[in-house]
């Protein structure tokens, strides 16, 4: 008797998952009929020729409009230059340096030397490259990061260029604060880059990190004689509170606060705000927040994408997963997030109610999040499709946004990344920096596997209304155009869109 589909869907996904690397699959590892009805299907998008990812939302029709793809792409260029050159190939200090900091951001051209090849371009999903660039030699010390070759982060920033302080100054000064100085002092010896060593002298000078600077100094001018000390920085970098360990992401944030604060003061000058919250009566704010709820819930209800698992595979076998059965699965799901949204939308009421009653701030952001949350993914425990233990602290894993080269810190650092965020939030004095920033850096953060964009936006709400103003809705219609304020600001570290975006929301509100 014939196979079915179904049967043969399920035969190539559970053969494929055997061979799939990080999500990432080569041709020569997929037997050709397989590769066809899963290419097909949706299951295998295509990178590059040769080259797929191995994903199981099929309301992604590429690989670049699937959320795994950033989760991968680290895995794929891995794979893809190692076929292509073994270990003979190693990324520019930039991007070396991008690593070791942990930038959220991806390049749009990832510059690649190789000994054994020639220039070479490859184009990538989303506008991406890798730019391959041949080298006479090859560096004495190299390092294995993430599964891809890079220059250690001493030997990266013995290599870097004035460019790099001026384009990307948060990355410099946290692999300055990270680097330990007996290496980089190596690295600055064994490459003679005097004007290397200038730079990183001066910056430490900048970043008030006077030890570092004279040790450096002495080291540097013991071997090559006295030495010029030039700032590289075109501005004053952001000081960060001296003894505090914190992993490189929360440092990140940190300096991202400072720096994009004053935009938004800026953007918010002539916005006053419309009431003063402790003065008026709390049922007054209340019943007004209470009149927009349904408008708010419509346009702030999402929809999440699917991973492959083998459930997954066993639902395909068993010819329970088709469009029709994927419609079904979302329509139970839309009415399981409007119930969680309308418990949640209550629990930041209740968490007003406490502010007016003159509960600590602080203590109430750093609760309300959570129960925000969870009461926004309770009726699910309920149902049983996720587990109460998926709703214990913040996700245990990876998590990437769809078409967007801004990739959320890692699980690990996630706990540092939150702290940075809270208290970043308390020690601000302004309460539209507060909500704006709030916003955007708990998206940033992306602390949960679903829901980081409702508890954001609630996060704001809360703090505008303390504030004294009125609950901002982020209407549907306006998606697109504050999907791309938020990715400027992850992206291409500029709030300025973001804050006229909110801004304008603000005034129709």
């Amino acid at each position: 008797m014939a196979k079915t589909i179904n049967q043969l869907v399920a035969e190539a996904l559970s053969e494929v998952s055997k061979n799939a690397n990080g999500n990432i699959v080569h041709s020569k590892n997929i037997k050709p009929k397989q590769q066809a009805i899963l290419v097909k299907q949706g299951y295998l998008k295509r990178i590059i020729k040769g080259w797929y990812l191995f994903d199981a939302d099929l309301s992604a029709q590429v690989a670049g409009e699937s959320a795994l793809w950033y989760e991968s792409i680290w895995s794929f260029i891995g794979q893809y230059l190692g076929s292509r050159f073994g270990d003979d190939y190693w990324l520019s200090a930039e991007a070396s340096l991008d690593i070791h900091t942990h930038n959220n951001t991806m390049p749009a051209q990832l510059v690649v030397f190789v000994t054994n090849g020639t220039d070479d371009i490859t184009r990538l999903p989303n506008n991406m490259s890798l730019l391959m660039v041949k080298s006479k030699t090859r560096p004495v010390v190299l390092a294995k990061h993430r599964g891809v070759v890079v220059f250690p982060l001493e030997t990266a920033l013995a290599n870097s260029v004035p460019r790099s302080f001026q384009k990307n100054p948060v990355s410099m000064q946290i692999a300055l604060r990270t680097a330990e100085l007996d290496k980089l002092a190596e690295a600055l010896l064994r490459s003679k880059n005097l004007a290397s060593a200038s730079r990183i002298i001066g910056a430490y000078d900048a970043l008030e990190m006077r030890s570092e600077s004279k040790k450096l100094e002495a080291i540097i001018g013991s071997a090559f004689g006295n030495i010029k000390i030039n700032n590289p920085f075109l501005v004053p970098p952001v000081m960060l509170a001296k003894g505090k360990k914190e992993n490189a992401s929360a440092r990140r944030i940190r300096i991202i606060w400072q720096q994009m604060r004053e935009e938004v003061i800026a953007g918010f000058s002539s916005i006053k705000p419309n009431f003063d919250f402790y003065s008026r009566s709390l049922d007054e704010t209340l019943d007004s927040i209470d009149e927009i709820y349904v408008h708010d819930a419509y346009h702030s209800l999402s929809i999440e994408g699917y991973a492959v698992t083998p459930e997954l595979i066993e639902k395909v076998s068993r010819g329970d997963w088709s469009p029709e059965t994927i419609a079904q699965d979302n329509d139970a799901k839309n009415v399981l997030a409007a119930r969680g949204y309308y418990d949640a939308f209550n629990q930041v009421k209740q968490s007003l109610t406490q502010a007016y009653n003159k509960e600590d701030l602080n203590y109430l952001i750093d609760v309300g999040i959570t129960q925000w949350h969870t009461s926004m993914f309770k009726p699910c425990v309920t149902a049983g499709i996720i587990s109460e233990m998926d709703l214990a602290g913040f996700r245990k894993g990876p998590i990437y946004i769809r078409a967007s080269r801004h990739v959320p810190p890692a699980s690990e650092q996630l706990m540092d990344c939150m702290d940075a965020l809270k208290e970043s939030i308390a020690s601000e004095d302004s309460f539209v920096v507060k909500a704006i920033l709030g916003h955007f850096i708990f998206g940033y953060i992306h602390p949960y596997f679903d829901g980081n964009g409702r508890t954001a936006r609630f996060l704001m709400n809360f703090l505008f209304v303390i504030g004294g103003y009125n609950w901002v809705i982020v209407k549907k219609e306006a998606r697109e155009q504050y999907m791309a304020a938020l990715e400027s600001a992850s992206v291409n570290k500029d709030i300025k869109p973001f804050v006229a975006f909110i801004a304008s929301m603000v005034d129709n509100s």
